[in-house]
C-alpha cells in the first residue's frame, strides 16, 4: 500500500503579476521525489487548475532529485485574492515547509523534507 503524503499552502498574489514563482527543494538526500503539483484560486468554488510551468513546458507531474530544486510558475493572470498550491507526493515524506522571501513576494520556497 502506498503512502500518500498531501501538502498545502495559501500564496497571496500581487495585483500587478500574472505570475506567481514557487521554489520547491527536495531536502532528502537520497531519494527523489515524484510529485503532482495542482494550484487554483482559493476563491474558486470548482477548484480550476492553474497553469503550472517549469521550464516553459506546461506541467503538474515532475521528479526532483536528491538535493535538488525547481521553480514553478503558476499563471495569476486571472486571479483575484490568493492561491492554494498543493503537492501530492506517492511514498511521500512529511511534508513541506515554507518559506516566504521577504525581498520578493511573488516568490515563496518549499522545502520537502
Amino acid at each position: 500500500m502506498s503512502n500518500t503524503t498531501v501538502s498545502r499552502c495559501t500564496i497571496p498574489t500581487e495585483e500587478d503579476s500574472d505570475s506567481l514563482y514557487v521554489k520547491v527543494k527536495n531536502n532528502n538526500q537520497k531519494l527523489s521525489r515524484q510529485i503532482t503539483i495542482n494550484a487554483y484560486s482559493k476563491n474558486s468554488p470548482t477548484k480550476e487548475l492553474l497553469p503550472v510551468y517549469v521550464d516553459d513546458q506546461s506541467t503538474h507531474i515532475d521528479t526532483l532529485e536528491p538535493e535538488s530544486e525547481k521553480v514553478y510558475r503558476i499563471d495569476v493572470s486571472n486571479v483575484k485574492g490568493s492561491v492554494i498550491f498543493e503537492i501530492t507526493q506517492k511514498m511521500g515524506s512529511s511534508g513541506i515547509k515554507i518559506s516566504k522571501n521577504s525581498k520578493n513576494p511573488s516568490m515563496v520556497e518549499l522545502h520537502i523534507k
